[in-house]
């Protein structure tokens, strides 16, 4: 396994390492990562590195503990092998009695949700359901509308036993959250980035469970995870603009410490309270040496000792792998340590930091208009769009005239 992440694990007992993609994507990402190492001696390394790294069908070997997945990433991993995935549409386009390009689309993706499940479905048996879910997220397309929602996620905790829903951090998600939990379904909730994201899940979950438990509804293979989608809150140019208003120099190592200011918080209050969600960081990122910390990701660094999940994406894995000399260690209790305090105080005067980190920074109603939120969420959409015209090209390579061409808008 990776030799940063083998030593994470180490001192972070409590911790998982999921992978951002599809296990299906894997063995193709593993070989492609492969070919770049720069010497035998490095590639011999890496390649006994990620043997142990992702292992379904040996769960007790495998560093990998769930998947997350979405449909940005089911489109690219469709148009990462379009030969192979055209055949497979155009099957699917046929056993439809009416097809158009927005019903083909949802059962692209719950193909591939389908398959992805089926993979790490030993891992969740072994493991009596603690380990081996695959995050299925809804359409963003839906992600103001309950009832649809709610419907598509149905829908999706039907094809397998170790399918997670993954639901947006919206007043509708929320929503839909209570309700799905209600019925002892797992649950991700995705598109978060503040505290009073975290809360707002925190009280659909635990209304959900206390109404599941009321009805007599299991929940002894339950799972909830609330995602903080770390490296986007610090990509987004609001902190940068705020500071500059204000004329203050936000340096990136204040950027990082804003990002992980949040995981921190949340990660106590959840140790405090014994809320039943557990945080799941996604958007990691290795960090520039150019910031001076002497750090290799402090997404890492930061958070060690944790009771966290961290989602690694193929890229992550990529620049860890490449730079595992520059780690400088990691400590059991990093995840207590305090934020310094100038730095949160200079925070503190930006106000899209000072509502993300504040429990009662914002009201429901406004998370779909926090910044962070809006931009993720147009990036997600457009990607949807390049599956959805993908699909559409599949039915114009068909016969125009036997198969009619409607992409549904919702």
């Amino acid at each position: 396994m990776p030799i940063v992440l083998h030593e994470f694990q180490g001192v972070s007992p409590s911790a998982e390492i999921w992978w951002d993609s599809s296990p299906l994507d894997f063995p193709r990402w593993r070989k492609n990562i492969l070919g770049t190492a720069p010497d035998e001696g490095t590639r011999h390394r890496w390649s006994r590195q990620l043997d142990l790294f992702l292992q379904p069908d040996s769960p007790g070997d495998s560093l990998v503990r769930g998947v997350t997945t979405n449909p940005s990433l089911v489109a690219q991993s469709v148009l990462a092998s379009p030969k192979a995935w055209s055949g497979e549409i155009r099957d699917i386009i046929g056993s439809q009695r009416l097809p158009d390009v927005d019903s083909t689309f949802t059962l692209v993706y719950e193909e591939a949700l389908r398959r992805a499940a089926a993979r790490m479905l030993p891992m969740w048996e072994w493991s009596r359901g603690r380990y081996g879910w695959v995050s299925g997220q809804l359409d963003p397309r839906l992600v103001f509308n309950t009832d649809l929602m709610l419907e598509q996620a149905l829908r999706l905790a039907r094809i397998a036993p170790n399918l997670m829903v993954k639901v947006p951090g919206s007043a509708a998600g929320y929503e839909v959250i209570r309700r799905l939990v209600g019925r002892g379904i797992s649950v991700n909730n995705t598109l978060s980035y503040t505290v009073p994201q975290f809360l707002a899940c925190v009280d659909a979950v635990e209304s959900g469970l206390r109404h599941a438990r009321s009805q007599g509804i299991a929940t002894d293979r339950w799972r909830a995870v609330f995602t903080h989608m770390i490296g986007r809150f610090g990509a987004n140019t609001d902190l940068r603009y705020e500071a500059a208003i204000r004329e203050l120099e936000l340096t990136p190592a204040e950027i990082r410490w804003a990002e992980v200011a949040i995981l921190k918080r949340i990660h106590r209050m959840v140790r405090e309270h014994g809320h039943p969600v557990k945080p799941l960081v996604s958007s990691l990122e290795v960090d520039d040496p150019a910031m001076g910390t002497g750090t290799l990701s402090m997404h890492l660094e930061q958070s060690a000792g944790g009771a966290i999940a961290y989602t690694c994406k193929p890229q992550f894995l990529a620049d860890v792998m490449r730079r595992e000399a520059d780690l400088p260690g990691f400590t059991s209790d990093a995840i207590d340590q305090e934020v310094p305090e100038r730095v949160l105080e200079r925070l503190m005067w930006l106000p899209s930091f000072h509502r993300a980190y504040d429990p009662h920074g914002m009201g429901v109603e406004e998370f779909a208009h926090y910044g962070a939120f809006v931009s993720t969420y147009t990036e997600v959409l457009g990607n949807t769009r390049k599956l959805l015209d993908f699909i559409a090209h599949q039915f114009q390579t068909l016969s125009a005239s036997a198969l009619p061409l409607s992409v549904g808008t919702r």
